[in-house]
């Protein structure tokens, strides 16, 4: 994980510490006693944070998901010609599912907002 995040470039490698990064953020939020709505926007950020990782990997931006398959294949030794399970359809397919991820997220928090509102 520390060589992906090394040798990302760079649009990926700050979408991928936003995420964290917003989601703990809720949690002090929380501990603060904030209102439930102000708890709510770093979940929907950490949602778009998670959206556009996996925009990057899907659309292989800037050469996301060849990173990530060619950090594999030397990590495992496997050849570049040989194959492996995480080859580069399969890569931006997972970057694909990252995309619902964030959409989940966003439109779980909204939903919550537009439900709970009093």
């Amino acid at each position: 994980m520390r060589r992906i995040y090394v040798e990302w470039p760079q649009p990926a490698k700050a979408l991928m510490l936003c995420f964290p990064a917003f989601f703990i953020l809720s949690f002090i939020l929380t501990a603060l006693k904030l209102p439930f709505w102000a708890v709510l926007i770093p979940i929907s950020l950490a949602g778009v944070s998670v959206f556009s990782l996996g925009f990057c990997i899907f659309r292989d931006i800037r050469n996301t998901a060849t990173t990530w398959s060619r950090l594999y294949r030397e990590s495992k030794n496997i050849a570049p010609d040989g194959f492996t399970i995480a080859d580069l359809p399969t890569i931006k397919g997972m970057g694909f599912i990252y995309m619902l991820m964030g959409a989940m997220f966003v439109a779980g928090s909204l939903w919550t907002v537009f439900t709970t509102a009093r």
